[in-house]
């Protein structure tokens, strides 16, 4: 799995053996939606013959596994409903893709007396998409709006009713400018953050320079408003050393590049692959995008 379900590695079988394409992806065996990996087809593959694997390297300097969905499900579940003011405004933002957390924070919303308001565009396309498909099945009080005058209708409705009826779940976590978030935080909705409201992060900050930057003003702006701010009720979707371990030693590939990450991000999976007897330059290579390897069999 990664985030999002249903998630696969692309394996391209030559008469050389396999070429696997390992991004992105941790290994989750107790998801709160969808299923474990596929152990048997992995070390199947690994039998058959992998002349290389690409993958992913985010969190390869975490010492460690990657803590399950499950752990993230109790720790949503603790943050709204383990909290004696329970009659405070709330906003919960978190990856629009990741119907497996939304799914949690759905059903909490409906233990505390909620009801949940999904807001966004990507929100809607993602949420509407994985009913259709059957992955998910909601409550039928369950509101979702994806246009900017909808949401503002919506966060108009919530002030008038009362914020304590009403579980907002948006976009926006990143601080990205223009997201809902974002344009709460800035005053530029109907809906008022108060002194004691709720913002809860179901989501990491992308480690790029600019994203922490934004993400920095975003929480700045809502502590000033009187939020109070719980960072980081998130585990991660990205694999972390031990789970590069476990998958390397099952597929066993003759040569490993890894990817999608930073140079010091790489530098960390090589020295992992390194201890299970991988040599850098000759079974394990770092590579720049668009560079190319060629292997002779």
């Amino acid at each position: 799995q990664h985030s999002i379900i249903d998630a696969v590695f692309v394996a391209v079988h030559t008469p050389a053996g396999a070429v696997l394409y390992a991004c992105d992806f941790k290994l989750d065996r107790t998801p709160t939606l969808g299923e474990q990996p596929d152990f048997d087809r992995l070390r199947e593959l690994g039998q058959e013959g992998v002349i290389c694997m690409m993958v992913e390297s985010t969190n390869a300097k975490r010492a460690g596994k990657t803590p399950s969905e499950r752990i993230a499900h109790d720790m949503v579940r603790d943050v709204l409903l383990g909290t004696e003011e329970s009659d405070v405004g709330m906003i919960v933002t978190t990856f629009a893709s990741h119907i497996a957390r939304i799914n949690s924070i759905i059903q909490f919303a409906g233990e505390m007396g909620r009801i949940p308001v999904l807001m966004g565009r990507s929100m809607d396309k993602y949420v509407v998409t994985a009913k259709e498909m059957g992955y998910i099945d909601f409550p039928d009080n369950v509101e979702i709006y994806g246009k900017r005058k909808d949401i503002d209708k919506a966060f108009k409705k919530i002030m008038k009713e009362g914020k304590e009826k009403y579980l907002p779940i948006v976009t926006g976590h990143q601080g990205e400018p223009g997201a809902i978030l974002s344009r709460v935080a800035n005053g530029d909705t109907p809906y008022e953050v108060e002194s004691g409201d709720r913002i809860i992060f179901s989501a990491n900050v992308i480690p790029s320079p600019m994203t922490q930057a934004n993400r920095y003003a975003l929480e700045t702006k809502l502590r000033m408003r009187g939020g109070r701010i719980y960072d980081n009720v998130h585990v991660s979707g990205h694999a972390y050393r031990e789970d590069h371990w476990e998958l390397l030693r099952m597929i066993n590939p003759e040569h490993v590049i890894p990817a999608h990450g930073t140079i010091e991000m790489h530098s960390a999976y090589i020295e992992m692959a390194e201890d299970a007897g991988y040599v850098l330059g000759d079974t394990v290579h770092l590579l720049r995008n668009g560079e190319e390897l060629y292997i002779e069999e």
